[in-house]
Order: C-alpha cells, then sequence, then structure tokens
C-alpha cells in the first residue's frame, strides 16, 4: 500500500517531469517566439534606444522555467504531456496561428514603404500570445495559464514604443532636463541661459541632443524595475512602484548628468566634453540600476511573506 502511494506522488512532483515528452511544444514555442523575436532584432540593434531588447528572449526562458511548476502544480506528468499534446493538435489554435502570420506578413510588408510604422509589431505581439494563450488555456485552464502575463509582458516591453509616443517623450524629457539643468546651475551661481534645445554657458553654445534627454536610460530602467520585480515575485502594486520609481531614478540620474556636464562646460569650455559626455552616461545607468535593485530587495524584505502550511 505504501509503495503503490510513493510511485503516485513521484508521478505528481514536478521536479522529476520529463522535459523530453514534450519536445514538440518546446520546439513549437521556440520557432513561433523565434521569428517574432527576430522580427525586433533590428530594432534592438539599430543603436538608438532599445538594445536592452537583447535580454528579452533569455529572460522571457528564465521566467517560463520558474512559471513552469506553478502552471503544472497538481498536475501528474501524463495529464500535462496529454493535455498538451492535445492542444497542439487543435485544429483551432493551428487556424489562428496561421492566419495570424499571414496577417503579420501582410503588416510587414506594408511597413517596409514607412520603417517608422511599428503598428506591425504590436500586432505581431498581439498574434503570438493570443495563439500561445489559446494553447495554454485549452491544455492548463484559465486560472493556471495568468502565470504567463508577467513573460507576455517582458516581451511588450522590449518592443519599440510607436513613433509619434516617443517623439513626443523625447522632446519632452529633454526639454525637463534642460529645465532642470539650467535651473539648478542657476541656483548654484552659475549664470546660465538657455534658448530652444541649446544652454550657453559662459558663452559656449550646448546642444542638447535626443542622446541627452534621457529616452534610453528612462526605457532600460523601466525594464529593469519589471524584471526585478519579477525576479523577486514582487506583489502587483510593489511592481507598479517599482516601475515608477525606476522611470523617476532615470530622469533624476540623467538630470545630475546634464548639470554635472553643462557645469564642466562652464568652467573648462568643451574640453574632453565629448569623452565625459559617454562616461557619465555609463555611470549614470550604473547608479540609476543599482537604486531600482536596492529599492527592489528593500521592498521585498518588507512585504509580508505567505504563511508556510
Amino acid at each position: 500500500m505504501e509503495a503503490a502511494n510513493t510511485t503516485d506522488l513521484s508521478d505528481r512532483v514536478i521536479t522529476t517531469f520529463d522535459w523530453k515528452s514534450l519536445l514538440p511544444l518546446w520546439v513549437f514555442l521556440a520557432v513561433w517566439f523565434g521569428q517574432f523575436f527576430l522580427a525586433l532584432a533590428p530594432n534592438w540593434s539599430d543603436g538608438t534606444y532599445y538594445d536592452y531588447g537583447f535580454l528579452a528572449p533569455p529572460l522571457a526562458a528564465l521566467f517560463f522555467a520558474g512559471r513552469w511548476g506553478e502552471m503544472t502544480s497538481g498536475m501528474a506528468s501524463k495529464d500535462i504531456i496529454g493535455s498538451f499534446s492535445g492542444s497542439l493538435r487543435s485544429p483551432a489554435v493551428w487556424l489562428t496561428g496561421l492566419a495570424g502570420i499571414l496577417f503579420t506578413v501582410f503588416l510587414r510588408l506594408m511597413q517596409t514603404v514607412d520603417s517608422s510604422w511599428r503598428a506591425p509589431l504590436y500586432l505581431h505581439w498581439i498574434v503570438v500570445w493570443g495563439t500561445t494563450a489559446m494553447l495554454f488555456v485549452k491544455a492548463l485552464g484559465l486560472k493556471r495559464s495568468i502565470s504567463l502575463i508577467p513573460i507576455a509582458i517582458v516581451t511588450l516591453l522590449s518592443v519599440p514604443l510607436p513613433s509619434s509616443l516617443e517623439f513626443s517623450l523625447v522632446h519632452g524629457l529633454t526639454e525637463k532636463v534642460m529645465e532642470t539643468s539650467v535651473g539648478l546651475n542657476r541656483f548654484m551661481g552659475f549664470p546660465l541661459t538657455m534658448s530652444g534645445e541649446t544652454i550657453f554657458a559662459n558663452g559656449i553654445p550646448l546642444q542638447v541632443s535626443e542622446g541627452c534627454s534621457g529616452i534610453r536610460s528612462f526605457q532600460s530602467s523601466i525594464f529593469a524595475a519589471f524584471v526585478i520585480g519579477e525576479f523577486l515575485r514582487l506583489h502587483w502594486l510593489s511592481r507598479l512602484v517599482m516601475i515608477g520609481a525606476g522611470a523617476a531614478f532615470a530622469f533624476i540620474g540623467n538630470s545630475a548628468r546634464v548639470v554635472y556636464l553643462v557645469r564642466h562646460a562652464f568652467k573648462h569650455g568643451e574640453e574632453n566634453l565629448q569623452k565625459l559626455h559617454d562616461i557619465s552616461g555609463y555611470v549614470s545607468l550604473t547608479i540609476t540600476l543599482a537604486a531600482i535593485i536596492g529599492l527592489g530587495l528593500l521592498i521585498d524584505k518588507l512585504q509580508p511573506k505567505p504563511k508556510s502550511a
């Protein structure tokens, strides 16, 4: 009697699950998400604001592995295999995926006319996750499949912002950074003037370009804040606090950087200014990420832990 119970229990322990038994599922997910990430790769590698996107594929895979046990908790291995085998054979899943791919290809072809049109990337994300959600809900049910939401958000954050929103955000951040920099430097006794996107420091015109807007650190910090929240499994409200704090840290760090660069130009002219521009950017981003990690660890320490049974 005891031996029978032990066998039944071992079949339900997820650590003994034979991953090879679901090879068709892993191949499907690898191909399905691989083509999506390949569509995003040119936007990540163009040297603008989204190079952190290269972290999305490995992080998504890591988070999926971490959520797998949660999604299949209490299920016998044979039930998991049977559920996904049936789901993968479902005509609805394949027809939805095929229709989605054809629609996405059509939109991608239209995008070649205007490369700044990013709507196809968001529709591509909807198609990929819509099909994936259908597959998992059919196999595991809605309640278990909700665990996929954080992974979907990680991949969504790697999609470039719509061009109009990106333009407004860049110019809005640039304006606020300039106002903050000029105001703080004047407060410290440095008489600066500002005209358009140019700050005049001791007669030296300093063009505040898009690179000084902080959009890269802004985007990276939001991505990092969500990722750290998932690593620590923070409550959703805490994750929203992390994202808001990440954006604030990025703005404060970049503003401090511009204040320093303007003061350097006022005192020393344009000597080593370009070199300092790049170095200060890395320093600012490093400090910002450290602050986000520190906040995440603090929230994790303070938030109530679930009581063990």
